[in-house]
């Protein structure tokens, strides 16, 4: 007995368990948005080898990465990932997620000149497994209730591992009369099975799920996630080099999509996604276990391939709405695409059919209705094909409104109390569907300042990227203020989300003339006008007499249509393709006076900004800070994409991972915590006042050095993956620097704002890094990348030291409030 109770406090030295409530980590987040690329990665697969075999091998690699990722999901149930030594351990996971997602593409068929690809890709899954069991047998080793279970769950990874080992390395040995491919193909899929079902026979046994809003937050995470690469794959149809022109069966074919998409999303989160928790509340503890794997686990499974397969076939259709590409569209195109969105439906049903014992008529109509539709699709052009299946589901959305209503009713009046929570001080479920548009706009400024590599070229990339935060940080206000999740406020989310997408189609051309295309900067003003406009609308609705008076609300909006004025005086001048170059300074000039108007505004009226919940706007900054991390790992992964593997792109990736965590601890470790507490101690305009200038503003520049860090990044590896391709240019050097450079900064700036003390520490280092930027300008990108990689690491080591004390005064973090509720914290005294 003496020794079970020291095994547990040594257990508990290292590790800190989950209790019951416990929310999302803002670590486990950053895990997923690398799991974002590896699964756009798995949907890339199916698209360079499009064929159905080539679907069979990615919908396999889906299933190797929810099987990494639900172990984590566990992982994260049991254990606080954010706390102790446990954190560098998931910053090393998180780069070998990174490396599974270079590696997707090359899984079956190697690529020449590089690296053994599917050895890459299997080492990497494998360890990525490993160090998820291993810390969940080290957790169960004090308690003897869970360790049989833990123990079982090494038997199939073992089986399975040996299998991917020999489906990795044998069909090289393979005469070549045999299909190695083939070969590889049935032992990665046996060792897939292997892993699947030996999980389930050995079944949950004594582990239980701690924390049942984790859980279910966790999951509804992943779907948003996986609805977001469906938003990426509709702006990426044609590629990410901004060249294809801009047309109006483009945009056309995208809001078709969109709506697809938007009827998926809704259906989800307005009734399977809180059902499935419900039911999970409601069981015992015993039981939890064996429900929360049956409906999350396993039922979330087919809903994932499903919009996998269903992103690949929008990918499909909306690469093929030119009359010159409209050969693409075949009718495995039309099979794909329909497919998954039945795959998709088929599971909801079973889910809300596991949870709450009833089938949904509104999911059952759409299957039937979608799978009698699939003759007549295979014969419709891509446009046509997109058109009849998001006329299809908006008709189930409506027979919810009318034929089921009151079914309908009783189904949300059933699982209302876990929608609610989504609803009172927590980042909501349409807001998070906007920040995956977000992603993608963020991605595409990335893509106009690649196209541009100039200083100029840079400038206007960063100039759309103050738009679309001005914008954004505008709506969060409206946000902190208008929580209804009624019909009209989401389908004017939705509009929203329309005019975003649309934007970022176009940022690429936001300064150029396509022939043959629209001009992009026309398309790019005026859909943000609209925006700015819906914004001013919804301010005047929402805002209440002792918030923003009539002439508050007038006062804000001069600046603001100012400001829309200058920029659509710009986009009609630089919409001319032949232009003068003097008209040229003229656009700049009045981008220029615009954004500087707009950014004004913001100080005319200090009751704009006040903040109804601070858990709430600090929360939805943190996001934003995450969103732009994100950006960065897609980046880096794009930027190898079709090439072979080399040992210098590996360490590249690797050092570019550490470089992000490092920028990631910088924000996330005391800083977020503290602004966050010290929001909710101060009241009136003095909220206000911090809300607008820590968070509002000073945010700005830190998404701007992300940014700038992320073309940097994507520079480094394109040179380091084709050594023989254009070398390496000195913009390209300082845009590294001055990423890291403006992000610690603006870092520095928003602890200042909040707690008015300079950390000497991180200045001095970041005086250090400046010097660096130019002692390293004639040394290979890779040793450069190295050099401010190990500094920024040094730097943070020694102020996260230094502010041990501080983190010993924080109490214990309140729960997330992303998509659950949350109790607002004690300030910092």
């Amino acid at each position: 007995m003496r020794q079970r109770h020291q095994r547990l406090a040594r257990v508990s030295r290292n590790l800190h368990f989950s209790s019951e409530g416990a929310g999302v980590t803002k670590l486990e987040l950053f895990l997923d948005l690398v799991f974002v690329y590896a699964f756009l990665a798995a949907t890339n697969l199916m698209a360079e080898n499009f064929r159905v075999e080539g679907v069979f091998e990615g919908v396999l690699v889906i299933l190797l990465l929810w099987r990494c990722w639900s172990s984590y999901a566990l992982l994260g149930n049991l254990v606080k990932v954010d706390r102790g030594i446990i954190r560098l351990v998931m910053f090393g996971v998180a780069a070998t997620i990174l490396l599974i997602g270079i590696a997707a593409p090359v899984t079956f068929t190697d690529r020449p000149g590089g690296l053994f690809g599917p050895l890459i890709f299997v080492v990497a899954f494998l360890l990525a497994r490993l160090v998820a069991l291993l810390i969940l047998t080290y957790a169960a080793s004090g308690e003897q209730r869970i360790r049989a279970s833990v123990l079982g769950r090494w038997l199939p990874f073992a089986g399975g591992a040996v299998l991917l080992l020999c489906g990795a390395l044998l069909p090289r040995l393979l005469p070549s009369g045999i299909d190695g491919e083939s070969v590889r193909l049935a032992l990665f899929f046996a060792a897939a099975a292997v892993d699947f079902i030996g999980v389930r026979a050995i079944g949950m046994g004594g582990l239980r799920i701690a924390s049942v809003p984790h859980w279910a937050e966790r999951h509804r995470l992943v779907m948003l996630i996986a609805l977001g690469e469906t938003i990426i794959s509709i702006g990426t149809s044609r590629g990410l080099i901004g060249d294809p022109p801009i047309t109006w069966s483009v945009i056309g074919g995208s809001a078709l999509g969109l709506i697809v998409v938007a009827v998926l999303w809704w259906r989800y989160f307005d009734i399977a996604g809180f059902a499935a928790e419900r039911a999970l509340e409601q069981q015992p503890a015993s039981a939890r276990s064996r429900l929360g794997r049956d409906v999350y686990t396993i039922l979330h499974l087919p809903m994932i391939v499903g919009l996998a397969l269903f992103a690949l076939g929008l990918k499909r259709a909306l690469s093929s709405v030119e009359p010159a590409d409209a050969a693409r569209w075949d009718e495995l195109s039309t099979l794909v695409l329909y497919g998954g969105v039945l795959l998709y439906l088929l599971g909801m049903v079973a889910l809300e059919y596991r949870t709450i014992r009833l089938l949904g008529r509104s999911p059952l109509l759409g299957v039937v209705l979608v799978g009698a539709a699939v003759p007549v699709a295979v014969h419709l052009p891509a446009v046509g094909a997109v058109a009849l299946l998001a006329a299809l589901l908006t008709s189930m959305v409506l027979a919810d409104l009318t034929v089921f209503r009151r079914r309908h009713r009783t189904l949300h009046e059933r699982v209302a109390e876990a929608a609610d929570r989504t609803t009172g001080t927590g980042v909501t479920p349409k807001e998070l569907f906007l920040d995956l548009v977000v992603v993608y706009t963020f991605i595409q400024v990335t893509v106009l300042a690649s196209r541009h590599p100039t200083g100029p070229g840079v400038a206007q990339a960063l100039a759309v990227l103050t738009l679309l935060w001005i914008a954004w940080s505008r709506y969060t206000q409206v946000g902190n203020v208008l929580r209804s999740e009624s019909i009209p406020v989401r389908l004017s989310v939705l509009l929203v989300v329309a005019l975003a997408l649309t934007i970022g189609i176009a940022i690429p051309q936001a300064f150029d003339h396509v022939p043959d295309g629209l001009p992009g900067p026309t398309v790019v003003v005026a859909c943000y006008i609209a925006v700015r406009l819906l914004h001013l609308a919804a301010l005047r609705l929402v805002g209440r007499p002792d918030r923003a008076p009539p002439a508050h609300v007038l006062r804000a909006s001069v600046p603001t249509l100012t400001a829309l004025v200058l920029l659509m005086v710009a986009a009609l001048t630089s919409a001319r393709p032949d232009a003068p170059e003097v008209l040229g300074q003229l656009v700049a000039s009045l981008w220029l006076a615009a954004i500087v108007v707009d950014l004004a505004g913001g100080y005319l009226v200090l009751r704009f900004w006040c903040v109804s919940s601070a858990r709430h706007w600090s929360d939805r900054y943190a996001l934003i800070i995450l969103i732009a991390l994100g950006e960065s790992i897609i980046s880096t992964g794009v930027a190898v994409s079709g090439r072979p593997i080399s040992w210098s792109v590996v360490g590249a990736i690797v050092t570019s991972m550490v470089l992000l965590a490092t920028l990631w601890w910088a924000y996330f470790d005391t800083d977020a915590v503290v602004g966050e507490r010290t929001l909710q101690a101060r009241t009136g305009d003095q909220r206000a006042a911090l809300a607008r200038d820590a968070y509002a503003y000073l945010h700005l520049p830190m998404i701007a050095g992300l940014m700038l860090l992320a073309v940097g990044l994507r520079e480094i590896l394109d040179v380091l993956s084709e050594p023989s391709g254009p070398a390496r240019t000195p913009l390209g050097h300082a845009i590294l620097f001055a990423g890291t450079i403006v992000y610690l900064l603006a870092n520095q700036a928003f602890w200042w704002r909040v707690q008015r003390e300079v950390r000497w520490v991180r200045v001095v280092g970041i005086l250090f890094v400046m010097v660096l930027a130019l002692v390293t300008s004639p040394l290979s990108p890779l040793l450069a990348l190295t050099i401010l990689t190990v500094t920024s690491v040094f730097v943070m080591a020694i102020d996260s030291l230094r502010a041990a004390d501080l983190r010993r005064r924080l109490s214990e973090p309140p729960r997330s409030a992303i998509l659950t509720d949350a109790r607002p914290g004690n300030p910092i005294t």
